[in-house]
């Protein structure tokens, strides 16, 4: 039998190919069809549309609230009479109109193609399977008989299609695996850019996750049934489901009623090598609520494991460690990732599995805002650090904004790569590590834009503020443990001069403790479940002599994550007295930088033609809010830190009383730029956050040209110049 040679898609951008599963036995050979057919994007605009939560807030009585899940549907949190509280699909007043909060899902207008869209993990390519493809031959207009020709396939895959094979009937699929032909290079770009559209127009996307066993079935029994107990907002709110039989297992203080067996069998299940993947992340998030996992013939809706393992990982006893530990694969796959910024899903999953490097690029990209994906074109030709480098000035173009700079840097190199990867490019190809993760509210350069401009190869011109010169590097920190995270402190009490003023003011040993938790504390994050500062130095200084007063203060889960970390970070500060941490490798020499665009401070390192490498991002106490641009915050003000309405941690000012510390004032608004006036020119709009803005934005509309802008025209660099900030052009290597 002939190996079965790919006929070309009459218009590889417009047309896809379809795998026909013909029906049969388990046992028998594998016989499958392939076709050709077009696949248009949707017509949505006859659609009916949802109110937005805010109308429909306005409607509802004072007894009721409203939140959407994370499925997108709409759900009423309703006190009745005796005070109780319980959950309903249906709004409290019954004329209200059902269409307008639930509206129900029809088809477009056109004709659209009906296929399941496979999820799976390839596997090795040795000892291959053979799937028989029959080609229909068309006598006289008919299609009167078919030759058979074999296409290899891999062994994971040939297990799938067993189990998904019907006895009695035909099953359409789309499978990467056949459905592209993956020697012809052209043809892999134009499919892998489609793929979004591949997998949200499926029925159904199935995840392959490989045979049954007998805990699978377990798993997957006990999961359905907690996913139908409970809901999950996107706001990450917990609520019992309006169809529960268990009211209160939703409750984060009351155990599930497993045993070792049940949870031993979720650990298993955690261990599939579906969850380690990096494709299956935008696979699976592409597809429509119908969309399952499947273990041999047992199955999952995915809205039901995706509730489920929620539940499970806000649970705050019952829950062995092992287990928490080890279903952390399925808790990250778990966000509201259309809601989320590019550059954070790139970092969250980036260092999944994948076979080609150019993919931790493709195999996310349909998970950006289509405002950056349409921009993003898949070129398999080019190597892994283009297309890295593509990436990031494509982001940089469409926000105005460096989000992806603080991920670069010098300790992301290697010698293979270090010839043609420019320092400001992201590795992705290697774990990525952060002195701070992205969004936690820090704007050291206000609501600015960049100014970058690509000027070669290899350099990237960028607005920056010098700030200030390394004048002293500690040694790399080891930390294991709180008690390791204690020695570090008190060996920099020792060392220096701790009751001294600090430049803005308190002292350097209250400085070097914000630097240690990156200012991630009660003070700060009102809403998090951070100790005080007073509570953390009490902590501290009793850590050694008194650990029940130290548990007190500072909670077990407090103490793991602040000690992960500073583990492998350096400590430095700088001519003008301040003090920082990176988890780069600093020199005495090293230069700290205000970069506009860019929401925390960057540590570069001249080179002998005025040039700069970028080390990484750094925390630098006392300039993460904007103070080396715009001064420090006026008394009685101050920054905390709060969630807004799209969960994203944001800086907020708050007016402070002297006398009794009560808030006599809360704004969203910089009260240093309230001294500043707006440039005439320029005026303030109205706007709605979308995924395609970037994390701090205020939108603007020039009065003259109509043109519409995501900064603050008071942070541009010729006003900065005005003020007598000493704003210039520095060019990244």
């Amino acid at each position: 039998m002939f190996r079965y040679k790919y006929a070309p898609l009459k218009s590889p951008s417009k047309d896809i190919r379809l795998v026909t599963i013909l029906p049969g036995k388990f046992d028998d050979p594998i016989r499958i069809k392939i076709t050709h057919a077009r696949l248009d994007p949707p017509v949505q605009d006859d659609k009916p549309k949802r109110l937005s939560l805010k109308e429909i807030r306005e409607s509802l009585p004072k007894n009721c609230w409203v939140y959407e899940t994370i499925e997108g549907r709409v759900l009423f949190d309703i006190q009745d009479e005796d005070g109780e509280w319980h959950t309903s699909w249906s709004h409290p007043d019954p004329s209200f109109p059902r269409d307008k909060y639930d509206p129900i899902h029809r088809e477009d207008g056109q004709s659209r193609l009906k296929y399941e869209a496979l999820s799976y993990v390839w596997g090795t390519s040795r000892r291959r399977k053979t799937a028989i493809v029959e080609i229909p031959e068309n006598i006289r207009g008919f299609e009167a008989k078919f030759r058979t020709q074999r296409l290899p396939i891999t062994r994971n895959l040939a297990k799938a299609i067993r189990h998904l094979r019907y006895e009695d009937d035909y099953r359409t699929m789309w499978i990467d695996a056949i459905c592209i032909n993956q020697s012809d290079a052209d043809e892999r770009s134009e499919q892998v850019q489609r793929m979004g559209l591949i997998f949200s127009l499926a029925s159904r996307v199935v995840a392959w996750l490989g045979p049954r066993s007998s805990s699978s079935s377990l798993a997957f029994s006990k999961l359905d049934y907690l996913g139908r107990q409970v809901e999950r907002t996107k706001d990450i709110r917990s609520f019992s489901s309006p169809d529960c039989d268990q009211p209160d297992w939703y409750i984060h203080e009351v155990p599930l009623p497993y045993g070792t067996d049940v949870w031993h069998a979720i650990s298993e299940l955690s261990l599939r090598d579906w969850f380690t993947r990096l494709w299956i992340v935008q696979e699976i998030h592409l597809g429509s609520a119908d969309s399952i996992l499947k273990c041999g013939h047992d199955e999952i809706l995915w809205s039901l494991f995706h509730r489920a393992v929620l539940c499970i990982n806000y649970k705050e006893e019952g829950v062995p460690e092992a287990t928490t530990d080890r279903i952390g694969r399925f808790i990250e796959m778990c966000p509201d990732i259309d809601a989320d910024l590019f550059e954070s899903t790139l970092y969250d999953f980036h260092d999944r599995s994948c076979e080609d490097d150019r993919d931790r690029i493709y195999g996310l990209m349909n998970l950006a805002p289509p405002q950056i994906a349409t921009h993003i074109q898949v070129d398999y030709t080019i190597s892994a650090a283009e297309v890295f480098k593509q990436t990031f000035l494509v982001c940089a173009r469409q926000q105005k904004r460096l989000a992806q700079l603080p991920l670069c840097g010098r300790r992301h190199w290697t010698s293979t790569s270090s010839s043609e990867w420019p320092t400001w490019v992201p590795n992705w190809s290697q774990t990525i590590d952060i002195t701070s993760y992205p969004n936690k509210g820090f704007c050291t350069s206000g609501i600015s834009a960049s100014r970058a401009i690509h000027i070669n190869h290899d350099r990237l011109e960028v607005t920056a503020l010098y700030f200030s010169t390394v004048s002293w590097v500690g040694s790399q920190i080891n930390a294991n443990d709180f008690s390791d995270f204690v020695k570090t402190y008190k060996r920099i009490e020792l060392n220096q001069a701790q009751e001294s003023q600090y430049p803005t003011g308190g002292t350097y040993q209250t400085a070097w403790l914000q630097v240690l938790t990156l200012s991630r504390d009660g003070d700060r994050f009102l809403e998090a479940n951070y100790p005080t500062l007073a509570e953390l130095s009490e902590a501290v200084a009793t850590a050694e002599t008194d650990e029940a007063v130290a548990n007190g203060k500072v909670s077990t889960w407090y103490k793991t994550t602040i000690t992960n970390w500073i583990n492998k970070c350096y400590l430095f500060s700088t001519q003008n007295g301040y003090v920082g941490m990176i988890s780069g490798v600093p020199q005495q020499g090293d230069k700290v930088f205000v970069i506009l665009g860019c929401d925390v401070p960057m540590l570069l390192r001249p080179t002998t033609t005025g040039e700069y490498k970028v080390i990484g991002d750094c925390y630098v106490h006392g300039i993460m809010y904007g103070e080396a641009i715009l001064g420090p915050i006026p008394r009685p003000w101050k920054v905390v830190i709060l969630r807004e309405e799209d969960w994203r941690h944001r800086a907020h000012y708050w007016k402070v009383n002297i006398d009794d510390e009560s808030i006599e004032e809360k704004s969203t608004e910089d009260p240093r730029l309230e001294q500043i006036s707006i440039p005439p020119e320029w005026e303030p709009i109205e706007w709605q956050r979308t995924p395609a803005d970037p994390y701090f934005c205020k939108k603007f509309r020039n009065r003259d040209t109509g043109e519409v802008i995501n900064s603050d025209p008071r942070l541009f660099p010729e006003a900065l110049e005005a003020r007598g900030l000493p704003v210039r052009t520095i060019k990244l290597i």
